[in-house]
């Protein structure tokens, strides 16, 4: 299926404007065949209602919001363009227009071939005629002529004219494009436009419009599906990503000379049932849901992530000034142990591996084995930002440790030719990082520096020293009992699990957005942009909306963010939303 069609499509969601009601559809993902690998429904665009009780909807509809809604779409215009040619053809009515496409569901997914062998000789064939399970199937009902339109634009803009000839697929009469780079089928039957690159594929989906597969034959009678099964139940948009299909694979061969069998296997991807999620309106809010399911049991690739608890210790730094707040925890020693297993088993038994390399390049750089210093860190990173106007600069940035004076030896060490500055105030260290030279306008090497304050559990880091003083001088001793959190996000934290792995707030109410809006535009001017380039187009596009914005549109609508991750015996999850 042509790359460019697809993204014509669905690039076009994001911009999609309001309609009278939902489009009903009688598409059901569950009932794909079971060989589907990946599939992402769009369930049609929100009512009228919908879209003004939605914070974030309203906010894209609002006439002050006007400005930047024209500067995405220049942007996606200009990049999206093949030739000076396309892009004087897609106007902004134009991509108005196609817009409304997304009134009516969408589903695109992979279908895997049925036939595939797991061999060496099945592997040297399928570099000849590589399979393509690529699909879409789209309910066109009311739309046709928007469809054909759309279809014509893209002929238009192709630099080489396809071969375009009739063909017949499950008695259905169809439309085959020749290209370059293999065969699309595109054919409408009954309320369905169905595109496909593969006579099976497109044999399946039609069959799947017509309910006609087979119950104990359908994605929804897998075990990983029914797994999932809480994160499909609809909303604005849902995806799911069937993982044994992927393992099921041939991976008998080599890229640049490393063994992919062993390399997949030593990642124990066979833990992995599925990845699935979903977008959906909740009245203000608009959600988000997703998780890898699957067996987190250790030496798995879940071991990637921190197991949590209920209270990170960077909770102790949100002060009255902070307006956002990130955190996330790693099992670093996991990760480690994970790519170790996965470079030992490109190479053959008995000969050394990358790792020993690097092993023993770092034990003499760092003074100690490279386990014990990732040891050192207990795998939390959060980020702080103190600022109104969200000045980079200001930004703080916690990393949480396991002993203060290992890791103070290990940063000396490691680190000695950028240590600028060491001291130590009370039960804290003071170090001032260089982080290398700059080429400045004049000629001369300017540098840039980062302050550290290294004390018990955590390092505290910032551009601006005074950024990081006031962060460390706010801080609690109990971290559960901090009371300059916001309510709001106290409340917010209450709505996931006790034991997380990772947290996140954006505050829209507390941000100077006139003073945010001047910073950008500032800011803007000096952004590099090369002439000549879509990159500048983009630039300049975004640096007139600006200008054009009124900054109260964002205080009116949105009040804040918040989301959160966490493991358990199922697998990764995420859970968040904007109000």
């Amino acid at each position: 299926m042509r790359r460019a069609k697809l993204n014509a499509i669905l690039v076009v969601m994001l911009l999609a404007g309001p309609v009278a009601v939902f489009a009903q559809s009688s598409l059901d993902p569950g009932q794909l065949p079971e060989s589907t690998t990946f599939y992402l429904a769009w369930h049609g665009t929100p009512s009228i209602d919908a879209r003004k009780a939605n914070s974030l909807l309203a906010t894209w509809d609002d006439a002050d919001f006007g400005s930047v809604r024209a500067a995405i779409i220049e942007a996606m215009m200009s990049s999206s363009a093949d030739s000076a040619k396309a892009k004087a053809a897609l106007t902004k009515d134009q991509l108005s227009q196609y817009a409304s496409l997304l009134d009516n569901e969408i589903v695109f997914g992979y279908i895997v071939n049925p036939n595939q062998v797991k061999s060496s000789e099945a592997g040297h064939e399928s570099q000849k005629n590589p399979w393509n399970g690529m699909f879409l199937v789209y309910d066109h009902t009311g739309k046709e002529a928007t469809l054909a339109r759309l279809l014509l634009q893209v002929r238009m803009n192709e630099k080489d004219p396809a071969k375009i000839s009739a063909a017949t697929i499950a008695g259905i009469s169809a439309i085959k494009t020749e290209r370059k780079d293999g065969a699309t089928f595109w054919a409408d039957d009954g309320k369905y436009t169905l595109v496909a690159s593969e006579p099976a594929v497109f044999e399946k989906i039609s069959a799947w419009t017509k309910h006609a597969t087979p119950e104990a034959a359908t994605l929804s009678q897998t075990a990983a599906y029914r797994e999932a099964g809480e994160l499909l139940k609809g909303g604005l948009m849902e995806f799911f990503f069937h993982f044994p299909n992927i393992i099921d694979r041939n991976w008998d061969t080599s890229v640049m000379g490393f063994r992919l069998r062993p390399l997949i296997q030593s990642l124990k991807l066979e833990a992995v049932h599925s990845i699935a999620g979903r977008l959906a309106l909740e009245g203000a809010r608009t959600r988000f849901q997703g998780a890898i399911l699957g067996h987190t049991s250790t030496g798995s690739i879940f071991d990637i992530w921190d197991e949590g608890g209920t209270s990170p210790s960077s909770w102790q730094f949100i002060t009255a000034n902070t307006v956002s707040y990130q955190e996330w925890r790693v099992n670093l020693l996991g990760i480690y142990a994970l790519i170790k297993r996965a470079l030992q088993s490109t190479v053959g038994a008995g000969q050394p591996s990358p790792v020993d390399f690097v092993e023993t390049q770092a034990a003499t750089r760092l003074g100690m084995p490279l386990p014990d210093a990732i040891g050192l860190f207990s795998g939390e990173f959060a980020t702080l930002q103190p600022s109104s106007t969200l000045d980079s600069a200001k930004q703080v940035y916690v990393v949480g440790i396991r002993e203060k004076v290992a890791t103070l030896k290990l940063l000396r060490t490691g680190l000695a030719e950028r240590v600028t500055g060491d001291r130590s105030e009370g039960d804290t260290t003071f170090l001032r990082m260089s982080e290398g030279g700059m080429a400045s306008a004049a000629g001369t090497a300017s540098r840039k520096y980062y302050h550290l304050a290294v004390s018990s559990g955590v390092i505290v880091a910032s551009a601006r020293d005074e950024s990081m003083r006031e962060i460390l001088a706010s801080a609690k001793t109990t971290h559960g009992e901090n009371t300059l959190v916001p309510p709001a996000w106290q409340k917010a934290r209450e709505q996931f699990p006790k034991t997380i792995n990772g947290l996140s707030f954006f505050d829209f109410q507390r941000i100077d957005w006139t003073a945010a809006k001047e910073r950008w535009i500032a800011e803007s001017r000096k952004a590099p942009t090369s002439k000549g380039t879509q990159p500048e187009a983009a630039h300049d596009a975004f640096a007139n909306a600006l200008k054009d914005l009124n900054p109260r549109v964002f205080p009116r609508h949105l009040h804040m963010t918040a989301s959160a991750s966490w493991k358990d015996a199922r697998g990764m999850h995420v859970d968040g939303w904007i109000e």
